[in-house]
């Protein structure tokens, strides 16, 4: 075991201490090369993964993607302020979403959502908190 492996081990486990989690297993799982596990009420993804991750669950909820700022709305669809207002007042939100889905424009409301709000807004369930550690980011989910 090199030195720079031992620190990050070291490292590791000081990070977990810290937020209550089961060193060995958070580390059982980095070496496995997983890229979206949970540990002790806390959630491990990779930053590789985690834009595609997070895609995909907004893509699952369409009456929720209506829901965001009538002008981010706007702006990824192309479309007026007025027009989403209105069909937002209308609550006319999974009519919004499913208009997202089908311009194809998840990815870009994904990017322009985790410019804005970082990534613990969505993933963190607890605090709405982020942290890293080396290639993970990690949430406490309850």
């Amino acid at each position: 075991m090199d030195t720079k492996e031992f620190k990050t081990i070291r490292e590791l486990k000081k990070f977990c201490d810290d937020l209550g989690v089961d060193t060995r297993e958070a580390y059982d799982n980095m070496i496995e090369n997983e890229s979206d596990f949970e540990v002790d009420n806390y959630r491990f993804i990779h930053s590789d993964d985690i834009d595609k991750i997070q895609q995909n669950e907004l893509s699952g909820d369409a009456y929720m993607l209506g829901c965001f700022s009538a002008w981010f709305l706007a702006d990824i669809l192309n479309a007026p302020v007025g027009a989403i207002e209105a069909m937002q007042k209308a609550e006319a939100y999974e009519a919004i979403g499913l208009w997202i889905l089908e311009s194809d424009k998840i990815e870009e409301l994904q990017e322009g959502h985790a410019s804005q709000d970082g990534y613990g807004h969505h993933f963190s369930h607890y605090d709405g908190q982020e942290n890293e550690f080396e290639e993970y980011y990690v949430f406490r989910i309850s």
